[in-house]
């Protein structure tokens, strides 16, 4: 089978089109071959060795992957040969098959492409968990989610009016983004890149400040989200886009303890790998997330599809911070 494979640090040329043996089995584990892969932004901080955790090599990347079932393994007796799955993996998601967790897969509904269901795994999931599990948005509640024409933000800000945020503010880089913020929702367009963005959040909530902000930028944007937050008001980090290639995220953060301490106000992190081995964090989400696309109400926005041999391309256009919604490699 063909892979992506890096064997050193670095920019997008550093990944390289190879051939492998298909994947052995091990018990549990399903064979898929891949139709779909998702390439996301952990994608590029994993080339660069600046991931959450060490990045061994050689390295396949790839965290989601939608195909069909081709082999089922020992001790796999729920998914069958020919079934449509979609699924997450620590890695190797970047080939033309992959051999997957069979506990962890969701069955596709018919209607739902494998374009559209490898945009859930690791950006549904994260925009779910931030909104609900923890940010414990309630109902009525403001929302901040920045980056909202990305991949995680143009469903966050979806998720957030179905689960019942009362304001929704998003930002962005520019208006052609927050354009497409506003067509999937946002009730306050904001561009963080003007200065005064964090007043702008304020006079939007009337001065009482957000209740729940979605955080993937580090540095000064992470330092200023605490000018806008309300009393009680809880911040979830989850990234550092804004960070330079190869430099570690989140060196340099200001964060204002007795601010927290007074105004009941918290700070909390997600990181998706802490629950890939968790079932009951994945598949009834999983279900969630298919019944508000198969109703319409939740939009998938895939906007950019490459072959795996135009791997370095993909990584370039979303190093570039160019990408609007999801990026996908067919394998």
């Amino acid at each position: 089978m063909k892979i992506v494979r890096m064997h050193s640090y670095g920019g997008p040329e550093v990944l390289q089109l190879e051939e492998a043996a298909n994947p052995t089995l091990r018990s549990g584990q399903v064979l898929v071959k891949v139709e779909a892969s998702g390439v996301n932004f952990a994608d590029v901080m994993r080339r660069y060795d600046s991931y959450l955790e060490p990045t061994p090599l050689p390295f396949v990347p790839g965290m989601e992957a939608a195909g069909t079932v081709v082999q089922v393994g020992e001790g796999a007796n729920k998914v069958k040969v020919g079934a449509r799955v979609v699924g997450l993996t620590v890695s190797g998601a970047y080939a033309e098959y992959v051999a997957l967790p069979e506990a962890l897969l969701s069955i596709l509904p018919d209607e739902i492409s494998l374009e559209q269901a490898v945009a859930l795994p690791v950006q549904g999931l994260t925009a779910y968990h931030l909104i609900k599990t923890f940010g414990r948005l309630q109902p009525g509640e403001s929302i901040l989610v920045h980056a909202a024409a990305g991949g995680v933000g143009t469903l966050a800000v979806q998720l957030a009016r179905l689960l019942g945020a009362g304001k929704i503010i998003a930002t962005a880089s520019s208006p052609q983004k927050l354009a497409m913020a506003e067509a999937l929702g946002a009730d306050v367009l904001i561009n963080y890149t003007e200065p005064g963005w964090t007043q702008q959040v304020r006079m939007a909530t009337g001065g009482k400040g957000v209740d729940v902000i979605l955080e993937m930028a580090g540095g000064e944007i992470f330092n200023d989200n605490f000018k806008c937050l309300a009393a009680f008001g809880r911040i979830v980090a989850y990234g550092s886009s804004s960070s330079s290639p190869g430099q570690f995220p989140n060196l340099r953060l200001e964060v204002p303890a007795l601010q927290l301490m007074k105004r009941g106000q918290s700070l909390s992190g997600f990181y998706l790998s802490s629950i890939t081995n968790k079932a009951e964090l994945i598949l009834p989400i999983m279900q969630e997330l298919f019944q508000y696309v198969l109703s319409g109400k939740l939009k998938l926005n895939v906007k950019h599809i490459y072959s795996l041999s135009e791997v370095v391309k993909a990584h370039q256009l979303l190093e570039s911070r160019q990408t609007v919604g999801k990026v996908v490699l067919h394998p």
